[in-house]
């Protein structure tokens, strides 16, 4: 479920409200992805929904790391020294994958008019440029883009 109302996307776009959402989703859903990666967190649209979302770290991570043993069990236990070695970093590399989406969880945040305004600016960028390439046109960057809405809420700076 999107953090953005189909009704905010399609009225930001300038689309009648009758307009097909199945063709407003996809853009929405990479707008909204695209934003939470940046901004290295997970955005939620109420703060019950935060909450809801960190009380399940807990049982999520405890369940990743019975999968990874698991995996690991079954890896040790394969004669195929190569086969072997990939079954352990797949789970190696899930285990990761687990602990980097409940740290995003973690440092949730509800959303706000910053990063609602920065989502919608991907979106109209996804929308209207739907292509990798642009031909027979200049395209200039507008400077108030959705990164200057997001970039105060990003947190995990690298290191």
């Amino acid at each position: 479920m999107s953090i953005i109302s189909m009704a905010d996307a399609l009225s930001h776009l300038r689309l009648a409200a009758g307009y097909p959402a199945t063709q407003v989703q996809p853009y929405l859903d990479g707008a909204e992805a695209a934003a939470q990666a940046f901004l290295n967190r997970r955005v939620f649209a109420t703060s019950d929904a935060l909450e809801t979302a960190r009380a399940g770290l807990p049982a999520a991570l405890a369940a990743a790391a019975s999968a990874r043993d698991a995996d690991l069990a079954a890896a040790a236990a394969m004669t195929d020294c190569q086969a072997s070695q990939m079954l352990r970093l797949g789970a190696l590399g899930r285990w990761a994958g687990a602990l980097q989406g409940a740290e995003e969880v973690a440092r949730g945040i509800v959303i706000n008019d910053g990063i609602k305004v920065g989502i919608l600016l991907l979106l109209g960028h996804l929308f209207e440029n739907r292509a990798t390439v642009v031909a027979g046109s200049t395209v200039t960057e507008i400077p108030v883009g959705a990164q200057h809405f997001l970039l105060p809420h990003r947190v995990g700076w690298g290191g």
